[in-house]
C-alpha cells in the first residue's frame, strides 16, 4: 500500500516536474522567439526610421543649400560682389541632397512598410521644383530662381515634411513597442536598457559641447568681420576726410588765381592752373567713389530721397566741370525724378569723367521721359567699349584701356554708377549705335514709386533689374 503510494507521489512529482520544465521550456523557447522577433522588428523599423531620418535630413539640405545659393547671387546683384563659389558649392551640396532625397524615398518603399498616400508624390513634386531652382541658378536667372524658392518650394516643402514627420513619428512608435517588448523578457534587456541610457547621455552631452563650441566660433568671427569692416569704413572716411581738405584748399586757391588779370595775362600759367584744377577734380572723384564703395561694402550707404529737376542737375555738373576740361553739350527735356540729388550728380560726374578720358571729343547729355521712367543718357563719338570687356563693364577694377590702373582712375566710377543707379530704383545700361557710345541711366519719375525701374530697349546691356539695397541694410 505504501509502495504503491510511494510510486503515486514519485509520478506525481516526475508529472509535475515535466509540466514545469515544459513551461519553462515553452518559456525559454517563447522568450527566444520573442527576443528574435523583437530584434527583427526593431531591425526593420529602425532601418526604415534611418531612411525616413536621411529623406528628412536631405529634403532640409536641399531647402537650405538653395536659400543660401539664392541669398548670395541676391547679394552678388544688390553689392556687386562675387560669390559664384559659395553658389557653386551650395548648388553642389543641393543636388547632391536631392539624389540622396531620391534614394532614400526608393529604400522606404523597398522596406515593406506602407507609405503615407502622398508622400512619393510630395517627394517628386519638391524634387522637380528644387532642380528648377538650380537650373535657374546655373543659367543666372536669379529673379526666377528666388520667386520659385519663395512661391513653389516652401510649400513643396512643408507639404513633404509634414508626411515624414508622420511617418517618422509612427516608425518612431512602433520601435518603441518592440523596445518594450524586449524590455519585458528579462534582465538582459534591462540590462542593455540601463546601459544605453547614460550612453546616450554622454553621446547628446558631447554632441551639445560641439554644438556650443561651434557656435562660439562663429560668434567670434563674426565679430571679428564686423570690427573689421567698422574699422575699415573709419580708416576710409578719416583718410577721405583728411584729402579733402587740402583738396578743397587748393582748388580753391586755383580758382582765385585763375580769376587774376595777372594770371590770364600769361598764357602759360593759364595753361598750368587749369591743368591743377583739372588734376585735383580728378583726385576729388576718385576720393569720393573710394569712400562710396568703402560705404556700398558694410551697407552705410543711405539715399536722401527727393524730386529732381534732371535737367537742371545735369547743367549744374556740366557747368562745375567744364574748369577740370571736361566740355559736354546738354539737351535734356523738362522732368524729374525721384532720386538724390547729390548721388544723381556722382552718377553724372563719373559718366563725364568716363567719357572724357576714353571717349571722343563730342560729349552730349541727353534727357527724354519714357513712360514711368527718366532717361539721362551720356554719349561721346569715340571708339567704345572693347568687346572683350563689355560683360564686366561694370564691375569693379575693370578699364577700357589696356593699363592695370590707368593714371587719374581706381577702376571704380562706373561700377559706382551702377551701384548708385540700382540704389535709387533704376538701372544703367550700355549701347553702341550710330556711331557714338551711349550710357543710359533710368529712374522712376517722381510720380512713379522708387523700386520700379525699367527696362533697357533692345541692342542694349541692362546692367541688373532695379533692387531696394534697403533690404540689405544700406
Amino acid at each position: 500500500m505504501k509502495l504503491g503510494r510511494s510510486s503515486s507521489k514519485t509520478l506525481d512529482r516526475a508529472i509535475t516536474f515535466s509540466i514545469v520544465a515544459g513551461v519553462a521550456l515553452l518559456a525559454l523557447v517563447g522568450l527566444v522567439f520573442a527576443t528574435a522577433y523583437g530584434s527583427r522588428q526593431i531591425t526593420s523599423e529602425a532601418i526604415s526610421l534611418h531612411n525616413t531620418d536621411e529623406v528628412l535630413r536631405s529634403a532640409t539640405v536641399v531647402r537650405a543649400q538653395l536659400a543660401i545659393a539664392v541669398h548670395a547671387g541676391a547679394v552678388d546683384r544688390a553689392l556687386g560682389s562675387d560669390s559664384s563659389e559659395v553658389i557653386n558649392l551650395a548648388l553642389g551640396e543641393a543636388g547632391s541632397a536631392l539624389d540622396d532625397l531620391d534614394t532614400g524615398i526608393q529604400a522606404l518603399g523597398r522596406d515593406g512598410i506602407e507609405l503615407p498616400p502622398g508622400l512619393e508624390e510630395d517627394a517628386a513634386q519638391f524634387s522637380a521644383v528644387a532642380r528648377a531652382v538650380i537650373d535657374a541658378m546655373t543659367e543666372n536667372r536669379y529673379a526666377d530662381a528666388r520667386a520659385l524658392t519663395e512661391q513653389s518650394l516652401t510649400s513643396e516643402f512643408d507639404s513633404l515634411v509634414v508626411e515624414l514627420v508622420a511617418m517618422r513619428d509612427d516608425l518612431v512608435a512602433r520601435v518603441a513597442s518592440a523596445d518594450a517588448l524586449l524590455g519585458r523578457v528579462g534582465d538582459i534587456a534591462r540590462f542593455l536598457v540601463a546601459f544605453f541610457i547614460p550612453a546616450a547621455i554622454v553621446l547628446l552631452y558631447r554632441m551639445l559641447a560641439r554644438r556650443q563650441a561651434r557656435q562660439e566660433a562663429l560668434e567670434s568671427r563674426l565679430a571679428a568681420e564686423q570690427q573689421l569692416a567698422k574699422a575699415r569704413e573709419e580708416f576710409v572716411a578719416t583718410a577721405s576726410h583728411e584729402l579733402r581738405t587740402p583738396l578743397t584748399s587748393i582748388t580753391g586757391l586755383a580758382m582765385l588765381l585763375e580769376e587774376s588779370s595777372t594770371i590770364q595775362a600769361d598764357s602759360q600759367s593759364t595753361e598750368l592752373l587749369g591743368l591743377i584744377i583739372s588734376e585735383a577734380g580728378d583726385l576729388a572723384r576718385m576720393v569720393e567713389d573710394l569712400l562710396t564703395a568703402a560705404r556700398l561694402d558694410v551697407g552705410a550707404l543711405t539715399y536722401d530721397f527727393e524730386d529732381v529737376d534732371i535737367a537742371r542737375a545735369a547743367a549744374d555738373v556740366v557747368d562745375s566741370m567744364q574748369r577740370a576740361g571736361v566740355s559736354a553739350a546738354v539737351d535734356c527735356e523738362p522732368g524729374r525724378a525721384r532720386a538724390d540729388q547729390t548721388r544723381l550728380r556722382q552718377i553724372l560726374r563719373n559718366l563725364l569723367a568716363n567719357a572724357h578720358k576714353y571717349g571722343g571729343t563730342d560729349i552730349q547729355v541727353q534727357g527724354r521721359i519714357e513712360g514711368n521712367t527718366y532717361v539721362c543718357e551720356v554719349s561721346d563719338d569715340g571708339h567704345g567699349v572693347p568687346e572683350e570687356i563689355r560683360e564686366r563693364l561694370f564691375q569693379r577694377f575693370v578699364h577700357q584701356s589696356q593699363a592695370t590702373t590707368p593714371q587719374g582712375s581706381v577702376g571704380l566710377g562706373l561700377s559706382i554708377v551702377h551701384a548708385l543707379a540700382q540704389g535709387m530704383g533704376g538701372s544703367v545700361s550700355y549701347n553702341r549705335s550710330d556711331g557714338r557710345t551711349r550710357f543710359m541711366v533710368r529712374l522712376p519719375l517722381a510720380s512713379v514709386e522708387v523700386g520700379s525701374g525699367g527696362k533697357a530697349p533692345s541692342g542694349e546691356i541692362l546692367v541688373d533689374d532695379p533692387i531696394d539695397l534697403a533690404a540689405f541694410g544700406s
